[in-house]
């Protein structure tokens, strides 16, 4: 049906406008990577009760839709979303521009705005520019200076457009006549550099002039040369850095002129003032060594060297997702502690630097040191850094006061310790914090502030780790793509922010590092080979299956399932081939639950939960997963094998396990959550979750696979005091137990900080080090989607996923009187708020973004005011809906 026609006989819904038209694959200004992306809209209304039926595309080659490429027909559906692109495939450099309008359940919106989208380069073929370096940086694995590239051109006729497509091997910075191109820090990020890099897009029309033009860069070594590991790697990817830009540009007569980075042009390679950078390091900085104006038109590069190019990089791809940024700032006070010293507290655990301006003579020095927390001196503990330096320096050249920060570097930490030359004066501190700079789509508040703290913790870790990929800190010599930390984090991260781009990235990246054969490693990329933890097993390797699964249901993009179904099928198969003759998996190393509070402190893989179990468990929940992909992709005999593992081996690990389950809090809550156990027997193996949690006096047992899942195991099966109780435990270990020690951020460990504020050594027999102790690591902040989905409330169907369907079910509980939540859905913002008043009434307020829908539960323990009050369960459209319950006796009370 063509929606010109429906138009003709259906009314204009005048109430809806599409808006926020996006494409995936579209980086911030309209560039983008594939040929075919997929399109996505909010609704925007002026009624309650608003349902998308359908919708049309229509593509142009201009802004006003004079000259129409493709109008689509009317496509029935409910999401507000188009999974295929309406038109031909782009090409390279192409322009177009495209707008949407829906069909509701009155009539017809108005379109959209158009989006306009210009394609990058798709083709190998588009690259005329190869890396280069200067000659003296070449085939030099050692740190030392920053090497900076300059060129100078002519713009001779009047520009219609210019583009600049840049990337690196290192991490680069560029500029056009001394201005910065773009804010994005540590530019191209860190993918697995041997088969996939990333490249930006920049519009530099306004930034050219009339005459004589320069394009300078500098090339820090970054995740391509620097350090990487504890154990010590360097140059992983080569031994020479090098940048790599093509620069097109289209003058008003229609003719092309590209400057582009190749062996035999006018390309000038020399040094700085940057004499070292590295990521675990720091910066060094001498101000006397820098040449003034060489990033300017006119300057004299005559005493500059020349340069070498190296082969064009395989898989160069635009970079979609949002670029590492600095995302906040704030000033910080510096208290003298002695003569040349200042101590540097900036209020919260953070990724960045300090920014100073500070005066000197002349070849004095300024040094900042960096660290988490202090020692019992008051010094900074650096223990926790192993051989990470995390240390910028500066010599300053005399010229009066100065602003000094580092670049091609991060530092994870609250404290700095600044120390200066006689002479010097620190006239001020700034505090940068970077990350990648996905936007926030979730909130929450309650009516307790330790629960509050506990969850800004979490959206702080969350922040300092996802930068270019998701690490596991940000502080020591490590920071590495961990699997298994997302995987837990997965659903918390998604809640928080739009991480659908990054996290996509990344999965793209985990589909190159994992073996033939289906196993994944435990870092992406990796740079661990051949280390005993190179392959963690279970729960790490399942973040090729539940990664793109909360990608899926937050967000209702089947993208990204088809994009990873083969890497889904490939680590289900290799787990499936690792069982032995009982249908258990039980051959292979795990890393396990952990830091299980159980475990022996040096050696966290040794926790109380069989790691077998665990294995098996994992593997019928994965092969569940990858069946529910199946059937999405209308596989329909591929999703009947998977379910029929699924089941096989859930059945066996009960058959293996039952009587062991229930002696540990992770074993029940994972045989809970995996389907593991039994419908006769799901009540049973609940009740002893709550006694194991009761039974410590509301401390958790669990390590990271355990942690997600104990909150909701309680919740979901009638012991939601029980799970409120592990919740608020200010004892160690616990979640509150962290905020009750002042902490910011989440911990590695439960014990970081004993009550007697001891820090912990973190002593490691294996694997990550002398010792592995961080105070920024964000797997146990996988509690937040629990605040999320049953203190306030608020979580998507899986059934209709992307928050088509938005299910309302909060658990009031441990003495909060009031919860709230958001969330900015790819439909538009739903939210809950729920409050408990002195005559104990629960008023509950709801807000169900325009196309959405909602269904309300009522919790155990209230019921409806009103002629509905026997009712559990109330239906809602869009718009904003207010419910009242009353006090009656829950199902946990009447079962106590």
């Amino acid at each position: 049906m063509n929606l010109d026609v429906a138009q003709s006989v259906a009314p204009r819904d005048e109430e809806v406008q599409p808006i926020g038209l996006v494409a995936d694959g579209a980086d911030d200004a309209g560039h983008i990577g594939m040929a075919r992306p997929s399109l996505a809209w909010r609704l925007r209304a002026s009624r309650d009760g608003v349902r998308q039926v359908g919708y049309q595309l229509q593509v142009a080659r201009d802004a006003s839709f004079e000259r129409v490429l493709v109008t689509t027909d009317y496509l029935p559906s409910s999401l507000c979303r188009a999974p295929a692109w309406p038109g031909a495939p782009l090409t390279s450099r192409e322009t177009c521009w495209v707008r949407v309008r829906v069909q509701t359940d009155r009539g017809v919106s108005c379109w959209s705005t158009p989006l306009r989208l210009e394609a990058a380069l798709l083709a190998r073929s588009d690259w005329q520019a190869r890396p280069i370096s200067p000659v003296d940086n070449a085939d030099r694995a050692e740190p030392g200076p920053v090497p900076l590239l300059r060129r100078a051109f002519h713009v001779d006729r009047p520009v219609a457009r210019a583009r600049l497509y840049v990337s690196a091997l290192g991490v680069q910075t560029s500029w056009i006549n001394g201005s910065p191109v773009g804010d994005a820090l540590l530019d191209p990020g860190w993918t697995a550099y041997h088969e996939r890099l990333l490249y930006a897009a920049h519009d530099v029309t306004e930034v050219l002039k009339p005459g004589e033009n320069v394009l300078s860069a500098a090339v820090g070594d970054g995740w391509w040369r620097g350090w990487l590991t504890w154990m010590e790697r360097r140059a992983v990817y080569g031994a020479t850095t090098a940048y790599l830009a093509q620069l097109e540009i289209e003058y008003v007569d229609g003719t092309t002129v590209i400057i582009a980075t190749a062996d035999g042009t006018d390309w000038r390679g020399s040094t700085g003032a940057v004499r070292r950078a590295d990521l675990y390091d720091g910066c060094t900085i001498d101000l006397r060594a820098e040449t003034e104006g060489w990033r300017l038109p006119g300057f004299d590069d005559a005493g500059w060297g020349s340069i070498v190019s190296l082969p064009l990089p395989s898989g160069l791809e635009l970079r979609s997702m949002p670029p590492v940024r600095v995302v906040s700032s704030w000033d910080a006070e510096a208290v003298p502690v002695g003569a040349g010293r200042w101590l540097v507290d900036v209020g919260q655990n953070l990724a960045g630097w300090l920014t100073l301006r500070v005066e000197g003579p002349a070849g004095a020095t300024v040094v900042v040191r960096h660290a988490e927390m202090l020692g019992s001196a008051g010094a900074l503990y650096t223990a926790p850094l192993r051989n990470a330096d995390a240390t910028d320096s500066y010599v300053l050249a005399g010229t009066g006061a100065v602003n000094v920060e580092p670049v091609f570097t991060f530092h994870g930490f609250r404290y700095a310790e600044i120390v200066a030359d006689e002479g010097v004066t620190v006239e001020r501190v700034g505090v940068r914090v970077i990350s990648s700079d996905l936007q926030r789509t979730g909130t929450f508040r309650c009516s307790d502030d330790r629960v509050n703290r506990l969850y800004e913790n979490v959206r702080w870790s969350q922040i300092a780790n996802f930068l270019a990929l998701p690490t596991d800190c940000p502080q020591r010599d490590e920071r590495l793509g961990w699997t298994g930390d997302i995987q837990v984090f997965a659903d918390t991260a998604c809640m928080n922010a739009d991480a659908g781009a990054f996290l996509r990235s990344w999965l793209k990246d985990l589909s190159i590092e994992q073996r033939d054969d289906g196993n994944v490693p435990s870092t992406v990329p990796n740079v661990i080979g051949g280390h005993e933890f190179e392959y963690g097993g279970v729960g790490w390797g399942d973040a090729a299956t539940l990664v793109p699964w909360s990608l899926y249901e937050a967000t209702g993009d089947i993208g990204v399932l088809e994009q990873q179904f083969g890497s889904m099928r490939r680590w289900v198969d290799w787990g499936a081939s690792r069982r032995d003759t009982d249908g258990l998996w039980k051959r292979d190393f795990h890393l396990g639950d952990w830091l299980d509070p159980g475990a022996p402190s040096d050696e966290p893989q040794k926790a109380t939960t069989d790691p077998n179990f665990i294995a098996t468990a994992y593997l019928s929940r994965s092969a569940a997963v990858v069946s529910k992909a199946a059937t999405l992709l209308k596989q329909a005999a591929v999703a009947a094998y998977y379910e029929a593992l699924s089941v096989e081996v859930a059945r066996t690990a009960w058959s293996r396990w039952k009587d062991e389950i229930g002696k540990t809090q992770a074993g029940c809550a994972i045989a809970l959550q995996f389907g593991i156990v039994p419908s006769e027997e799901v009540a049973a193996t609940a009740a002893a979750l709550a006694r194991l949690v009761n039974d410590r006096q509301g401390r958790i047992a669990t390590g990271f696979l355990g942690t997600p899942l104990v909150l909701p195991a309680l919740s979901e099966h009638g012991h939601t005091e029980t799970a409120y109780r592990l919740l608020l435990n200010e004892e160690c270990p616990g979640w509150l137990y962290q905020v009750r020690q002042g902490a910011t951020t989440m911990w590695e460990r439960w014990d970081a900080v004993g009550e007697n504020g001891r820090l912990h050594a973190g002593e490691m027999s294996a694997g990550g080090g002398s010792s592995m102790i961080s105070f920024n690591h964000y797997a146990y902040g996988a509690v937040a989607a629990w605040l999320y989905r049953s203190v306030a409330g608020i979580a998507s169907d899986p059934a209709e996923p992307g928050y088509g369907h938005v299910v309302f079910a909060p658990q009031p509980g441990g003495g909060l009187n009031h919860a709230a939540a958001t969330m900015e859905t790819v439909h538009g913002c739903s939210g809950i708020a729920w409050q408990i008043d002195a005559n104990a009434s629960l008023g509950i307020t709801l807000s169900i973004a325009p196309g959405s829908h909602g269904t309300f539960h009522v919790p155990s323990g209230w019921k409806l005011e009103g002629v509905n009050a026997e009712a559990s369960v109330i239906l809602f459209g869009s718009g904003k809906h207010a419910v009242h319950l009353t006090k009656c006796v829950s199902r946990e009370q009447a079962v106590t």
